[in-house]
């Protein structure tokens, strides 16, 4: 009788188990299982010990999962149809090509605890002029970093002319390498702000871009600071992020802003039309939004709070205090980066001026 018993309690429990497995609500009796998160982001973006603290606090795991550019996150979305990932942070220009491909969700705004916060600067922008599918996380202007000593010997002109065109005084650049931007930048300083470029047009830039590699040091994406602190070249073509961080170390580094305008990258938080984790997304979306959260980043990496309550938090200096103040109406007057010509011609026009 005992061993019926035992046997008889063992089975009980294994069917409990199962019955639990199977029935508990959201599988919480397995939380690692169901209470963690993709992210799918910049390598520069997300600081590490706020991701840290939510996961302490919340119980949540988040997972982080990198790209280099817009290009390569569009081309992964595209392919998966967004399956995989909670969380993404797209600039303003992705947000509207996924966004028309269906890859988004719409933000319910109503779950969100710092929307009032938001710098009304960044908001209802030709990518999403409703904000219907991205909220401003960061922002940055693209500025030209200087070596101060440099220019002051051979004085300085603030113009896109200075990364285009280097005479009469000869020197070397640090170049972007993202095709979409340096197209729309050569074409900005040759036919000013534009939305499309017609064949001869496009024609005219890729011959600019040609050229310019004469005395381009170096195509990059992240590390154009790099060849300023090394005094490889006394211009760069970077984010204030980047030139804000090299400043810090480097005393002899400055910055211009053309005085033709320039462009300005917001990046958004979006939630892929595939993702079923909303609650989570959200729980981590408004902790990244508090103050002390967007103040750590911005002292980590330099961008932009896309929150004005977290000024009060950052410790800035005259001149980056200046542009973070920049009013509406200043703001309005920045150009985004957008696409001009078709990918395959953007391709094209890459692999002729790369291979010159």
């Amino acid at each position: 009788m005992r061993r019926l018993l035992v046997r008889g309690s063992v089975i009980l429990f294994w069917v409990t188990l199962i019955l639990a497995i199977l029935y508990w609500p959201e599988g919480k009796i397995f939380p690692s299982r169901k209470r963690s998160i993709n992210v799918f982001a910049w390598g520069d973006i997300l600081e590490q010990s706020v991701i840290a603290d939510f996961e302490k606090k919340t119980g949540i795991k988040v997972h982080l999962n990198y790209y280099a550019s817009n290009e390569e996150l569009l081309v992964k979305l595209k392919a998966t149809g967004g399956e995989g990932y909670d969380l993404i942070v797209p600039s303003d220009y992705s947000v509207e090509i996924l966004a028309k491909e269906r890859l988004l969700k719409e933000i319910e705004k109503s779950r969100l605890t710092f929307w009032k916060n938001l710098n009304p600067a960044l908001l209802g922008h030709t990518f999403d002029p409703k904000n219907q599918f991205s909220i401003p996380f960061e922002w940055e202007l693209f500025i030209l970093g200087i070596n101060k000593p440099f220019f002051d010997a051979y004085g300085l002109e603030p113009s896109w002319k200075t990364l285009f065109d280097p005479s009469p005084v000869r020197y070397r650049v640090a170049m972007i390498n993202d095709p979409v931007e340096a197209i729309l930048l050569a074409a900005f300083y040759l036919y000013g702000p534009i939305d499309h470029l017609s064949a001869e047009q496009l024609a005219g830039v890729t011959e600019l871009l040609i050229r310019q590699k004469k005395w381009v040091a170096a195509y990059a994406d992240f590390r154009a600071d790099y060849f300023l602190a090394t005094k490889n070249c006394p211009v760069a073509l970077a984010s204030t992020s980047y030139i804000w961080r090299t400043m810090k170390k480097f005393p002899f580094v400055g910055f211009v802003v053309p005085k033709e305008g320039t462009f300005v990258t917001i990046e958004n938080l979006c939630i892929p039309a595939a993702s079923n984790k909303e609650e989570l997304t959200y729980q981590l979306i408004n902790f990244l939004y508090s103050p002390e959260s967007m103040a750590r980043h911005y002292n980590e990496y330099g961008t932009f709070p896309a929150t004005l309550d977290a000024l009060p938090f950052l410790h800035l200096d005259p001149e980056t205090e200046k542009i973070v103040n920049t009013p509406p109406e200043t703001f309005n007057k920045l150009y985004f980066m957008r696409m001009l010509t078709s990918q395959e011609n953007i391709r094209d026009t890459w692999v002729k001026v790369k291979s010159s």
